[in-house]
Order: structure tokens, then C-alpha cells, then sequence
């Protein structure tokens, strides 16, 4: 297991148009990896107003996020939903999403975990933990 944290969070372009120079910064509050294995993270987002984060089947995971602050509009395939502070969204393995950051600052927690189908597909978890 790989616990981790920053005081100091990771900036990384996510601009809702090219140029728009909306970013979100992340902090890694837990992430648990192992070769060929699964893999579960937890992270602190703040998204400044505009800014985009964005989920694709490419990902492989399974996603909850819990709005701690501000509101965004959650764009899926076929639909838009507003999301305020004190509401989770899940999105589930495969799905296509983008949430875009309102007019003030958004906080939130994302837990993501490889879906089963995913990591049905990996071989056994090395090294395996033995029972003592």
C-alpha cells in the first residue's frame, strides 16, 4: 500500500477551452498500487471557475466524487446535471463525463478504482500477501 500526502498540491493544465487557462490542482491524500494489480486512488480536487475534469471509458475506472464546495455541470452522453456542494456523483466504468466548474471555486473528493472488468483481466496480485 502507497499512502501519500502533500502539502503543496500537483498543478496540471485543465482548461475548459484551449487558451482559457482555467486550471485544477490535485493533492493525493491515498493511492494503493502494486505491480499487475488494481489500483485505488483518493484525491483532493479545486477546480478554479471554468476549469474541466473529464472521465473517459479510456480510463478504466470507477468513479465516486463528492462535492465539497462551489457548483459544477456534470455533461454526460446524453444529458446535463447540475451538481452543488453536498451531492456525489458515480460514474460508473465506461462512462463519458465532464464536469465543468461554475462561477466560483469547486472542491472535491474523487475516489477511483479500476473496474472488475479491468482487473479480471490482470494477473494475480504480485507479490500475494501469504496468511500468517
Amino acid at each position: 500500500m502507497i499512502i501519500s500526502t502533500t502539502t503543496r498540491a500537483v498543478r496540471s493544465a485543465v482548461t475548459a477551452e484551449p487558451g482559457a487557462g482555467a486550471t485544477a490542482a490535485w493533492s493525493c491524500l491515498v493511492r494503493r498500487g502494486m505491480l499487475h494489480s488494481e489500483c485505488e486512488a483518493v484525491e483532493h480536487w479545486v477546480l478554479e471557475p471554468g476549469a474541466v475534469l473529464s472521465s473517459t471509458p479510456q480510463h478504466g475506472v470507477e468513479e465516486a466524487l463528492l462535492v465539497l464546495e462551489g457548483d459544477l455541470a456534470l455533461t454526460t452522453e446524453d444529458t446535463e446535471h447540475a451538481v452543488r456542494a453536498g451531492q456525489l456523483v458515480l460514474l460508473p466504468h465506461g462512462a463519458q463525463a465532464h464536469l465543468v466548474a461554475g462561477r466560483t471555486t469547486v472542491r472535491l473528493i474523487s475516489v477511483r478504482a479500476l473496474a472488475a472488468p479491468v482487473t479480471d483481466r490482470l494477473p494475480p496480485r504480485v507479490p500475494e500477501l501469504v496468511p500468517s
